[in-house]
């Protein structure tokens, strides 16, 4: 995976049309390190770029995801690490969509609205998306951050906003919650615009319970997920 996102980067480095841009990619890439599968995946969008974090000195930052939150080293993970029963701690992984190291979200939706920008934003969703499929397999997704519901195809339409193009179907004894929306996956959107169109013709998620909720920092307590909600759908696995 390093070396894959080394090789991309270094594909657009100073070929933006933005100087901001530009200097985004000049930070790096962080990532996680998955290694095989697990049943239970939490996502976020990408990972912050923190000023005065040691690690923004660092071209390349990877980590593993059970030993940052074994250590209790970082409030971002263990906000939502405490939340999965005691029993399904160690099952859980946790993933980026994107690998732009930038804290303002509204600046890595600038990515595609320039054409090389475009470009490195859906080639990267690819990899990730074909990390999940390939090695992660997970049963259960939590979508922690509400911005980046529309990368997995939720919000897609006939027109465009496919992205990784999944099909969703309701499940039952979800209905209407605080918290966010639970779906499962039924398949893919068959849309020559997914990102991984060419690579994944079926999907091994078919059947995959995913979470869609918000950012652990800027919700109210009344619109985050619950023990007992993900006691739950860790039951239904």
């Amino acid at each position: 995976m390093e070396q894959a996102l080394l090789n991309l980067w270094e594909a657009y480095r100073g070929r933006m049309a933005s100087k901001e841009l530009n200097e985004i990619l000049e930070r790096g890439i962080c990532y996680s390190e998955i290694s095989g599968s697990h049943r239970i995946l939490v996502t976020g969008m990408n990972p912050s770029f923190r000023k005065g974090d040691p690690a923004c000195e660092k071209y390349e930052v990877p980590f593993n995801y059970q030993a940052v939150v074994k250590g209790r080293e970082d409030r971002y993970f263990t906000a939502f690490d405490r939340l999965f029963p005691e029993a399904y701690r160690a099952e859980v992984d946790y993933l980026d969509l994107l690998n732009i190291r930038e804290t303002r979200q509204r600046t890595v939706w600038k990515f595609i609205r320039d054409p090389k920008g475009l470009e490195l934003f859906a080639a990267n969703l690819r990899m990730n998306q074909l990390l999940m499929e390939q090695v992660v397999r997970p049963r259960l997704i939590m979508v922690k951050n509400h911005g980046s519901w529309g990368l997995w195809g939720k919000d897609a339409t006939a027109e465009g906003n496919i992205w990784m193009g999944y099909r969703f179907e309701p499940v039952e004894g979800f209905d209407a919650l605080p918290s966010g929306e639970v779906l499962r996956i039924a398949g893919l959107i068959d849309h020559p615009d997914r990102v991984a169109c060419r690579e994944l013709k079926e999907t091994n998620l078919k059947g995959t319970l995913v979470l869609f909720t918000n950012h652990f920092q800027y919700s109210a307590k009344e619109k985050l997920p619950t023990p007992e909600l993900m006691a739950e759908l860790c039951r239904r696995i």
